[in-house]
């Protein structure tokens, strides 16, 4: 006969269970070290030249003082080389050099060796000073060239349990084509239609982002997409390892693939992204019949990469490097929206997350670099853009000196042609005031944030190893809707992670209902390789991890149809992308608050433009409205509400705006002519 315990002894026993288990773990508080910067994990002697500018001045305290203007933001490098720059030769070119490397020695006169060495030990958006014979040089490299080196390449192999090898890339006509289009010459005769390639994406904006770089340079190679991936001759499945389904969605894709290459049809399989970065040469192992396994740090190489199977090679590139800007042109998927990438890779090492593994060390690129690929899109006709990073706060860290997201912000905040700028995905140990402020000062920002929270529960967040608490969490929601009362926030969440009890779950769903989000992405935990959290014992059961599901998926909904609900009767500015899929009547955009709304509208009419839309249907994560012509749409902001018209006139008065930049230009040419 058992005995009944008292509540006070149930207590106890959970209490002193939990500390066994959580005594089983390893220091979570105090991880290992990690590398946070390119530097110590690149291997630089693949650097073979750097893109620079250089702003030449006669001393260092004016070098220093202008370093720290430029570090602060008060001043574009490029204003600032034309107006105090001493160098002659590259003044008119607001200091442009170009690339230079070790070996130019012509460059002397204008970039001394000992400048060029220091150049070259830096990567893109880093500056330094450096004083030569002519004077004090502040260098800012921009770009790099670094030499490919795959981690493995290798004659083809035999196909298992034959002599036969397996049937040969015909890339290598691809590429004898593409040279001889280059030297003028008629090449093969082939017609151009016969290339086709297919692109099969997984996973989140990151990858979409990257597909659209590969494409870009699967087209500069004369290749031409296709829907039909039993037709094409270069198949590209770009894969997702965040969760053990996504990542086994991948062997299952390439079967079909795997079989029609072993019967002897010539097709070029490639794995990219965080699964062949995971795997690497045991990806070509268990799936002998692929030509080239890359990882996400190599998408702007595609090109190269396949050069080296069209040499009738197989080839493995996971190998740290630095990323270099895209000579290509991405192929965008929307003629609307776009994708930008600002940071690579992630220095978080979360207990349960295989980013940092797969994507690497965090590596910001250029603000310019960033500005002019906008620049580029407001020409075409683009009116969206979102900022990509994995952590996005983090943008500048890496950098020498150090630079703040909100620089970042403000520097492409008035892009010409953009009218909707978004940014995902921040992280609440880092979204700073200034972030804030910005998206409340400048019109182009929309009012949306996507804010990770995990979990609800202290406990759970320090063994997640995620930097922060419930109330940290709380504290940042609460500032962000004090500045921007009609923001949108969104968010992620895990549920059943390792040893988390009820008690902890029903924190995660009070903090739901104490923030009440407008969507909430939900996940189960899924133990992945290479992450601490895989290895403990205290694993709970997958029908737990289902129903903890299913309860935050409902309040989830109920939370978003609730903060639907202040649309309701509302004119919202809305960005019409596309036709609705499942209704060809009906046009899909998003308002400011990134919400999708379903309307009737034509759109050979209507896409791309800016519509006034009246709500008249609300779901949890979708509206219905109609047209409201004539009616101009209201927008909040920290003073009230106010017109898009006034909005975007105002741009030109804020921080960004091109006066506020030449004022500031002026500021620091006094201060350095005064010093």
């Amino acid at each position: 006969m058992s005995a009944v315990m008292e509540p006070d002894t149930q207590r106890h026993v959970r209490e002193r269970r939990r500390e066994r288990e959580l005594s089983a773990l390893p220091d979570l508080v105090k991880p290992g070290w990690f590398p946070t910067r390119a530097q110590e994990v690149v291997d630089t002697r693949t650097v073979q030249a750097v893109r620079v500018s250089h702003i030449l001045l006669e001393t260092e305290s004016l070098a220093e003082l202008a370093l720290e203007r430029l570090r602060q933001g008060d001043v574009d490098f490029a204003d600032l080389a034309e107006v105090a720059s001493i160098c002659q030769a590259t003044k008119q070119d607001k200091g442009q050099v170009g690339w230079v490397s070790l070996k130019d020695d012509f460059l002397d006169p204008i970039m001394p060796l000992e400048v060029r060495e220091a150049a070259m030990a830096l990567k893109p958006g880093d500056m330094t000073t450096v004083r030569s014979g002519r004077g004090v040089h502040i260098v800012k490299v921009e770009d790099v060239m670094a030499l490919l080196t795959p981690t493995a390449s290798q004659p083809r192999s035999k196909m298992p349990g034959s002599g036969q090898l397996l049937a040969a890339s015909g890339l290598s006509r691809l590429f004898k084509k593409t040279v001889g289009a280059a030297d003028g010459l008629e090449g093969e005769r082939e017609r151009e239609s016969e290339w086709r390639y297919f692109v099969d994406t997984m996973g989140c904006q990151m990858n979409k982002a990257d597909s659209e770089r590969m494409a870009g340079q699967l087209e500069s190679l004369g290749a031409r997409v296709t829907d039909d991936a039993k037709g094409a001759d270069i198949v590209v499945l770009n894969t997702c390892s965040i969760r053990d389904k996504a990542e086994q969605k991948v062997y299952s894709a390439l079967g079909p693939f795997a079989a029609r290459k072993r019967s002897g049809k010539d097709v070029t399989l490639v794995v990219a992204g965080c699964v062949a970065q995971q795997e690497g040469e045991r990806l070509l192992r268990r799936v002998p019949e692929l030509d080239l396994v890359m990882g996400p740090q190599y998408a702007n190489r595609l090109g190269d990469l396949l050069e080296d199977v069209a040499n009738g090679n197989q080839v493995v590139a996971t190998e740290p490097t630095f990323i270099m800007e895209d000579s290509t042109k991405p192929r965008r998927e929307s003629s609307v929206a776009a994708w930008v990438n600002v940071i690579y890779g992630c220095n978080e090492h979360c207990t349960y997350c295989v980013v940092p593994n797969t994507r690497g060390v965090e590596q910001s690129r250029p603000m310019e670099s960033v500005r002019r690929e906008m620049e580029e899109l407001g020409a075409l006709g683009f009116k969206e853009v979102t900022l990509l990073g994995q952590n996005i706060d983090s943008w500048g860290r890496d950098m020498h000196p150090k630079r703040k997201f909100s620089d970042l912000l403000h520097h492409v905040a008035d892009t010409p042609g953009v009218e909707r700028i978004r940014f995902v995905t921040s992280h609440p140990r880092y979204i700073s005031e200034r972030v804030v402020d910005a998206v409340a000062e400048h019109p182009s920002l929309m009012e949306y944030f996507h804010i990770p929270f995990q979990a609800g529960d202290n406990e759970v967040l320090r063994n997640m190893r995620r930097g922060y608490t419930r109330e940290r969490y709380l504290h940042v929601i609460d500032r962000i809707r004090r500045r921007i009362p009609e923001v949108a926030i969104s968010a992620d969440v895990i549920v059943g992670f390792p040893g988390e009890t009820e008690e902890q779950f029903e924190q995660t769903l009070d903090l739901m209902r104490q923030v009440k989000f407008d969507c909430l992405i939900t996940a189960a935990y899924s133990p992945r390789p290479h992450t601490p959290a895989a290895t403990w014992p205290n694993q709970l059961p997958d029908d737990v991890k289902e129903d903890r599901l299913r309860r935050i998926n409902e309040l989830a909904a109920q939370h978003a149809y609730e903060r639907n609900l202040r649309y309701l009767g509302r004119v919202e500015e809305v960005l019409v992308e596309e036709r609705n899929v499942k209704n060809p009547t009906q046009v899909m955009g998003r308002t400011r608050g990134n919400r999708l709304v379903f309307f009737d509208g034509d759109i050979a009419e209507l896409r791309g433009r800016m519509v006034p839309v009246r709500v008249t249907e609300v779901r949890p994560y979708s509206l219905t409205g109609r047209i409201e012509r004539g009616e101009e749409p209201f927008h909040y902001c920290e003073s009230g509400l106010r017109r898009p018209s006034e909005s975007r006139r105002g741009r030109e008065r804020g921080r960004g705006g091109s006066s506020s930049r030449s004022s500031r230009l002026d500021e620091v040419l006094a201060e350095l002519t005064s010093a």
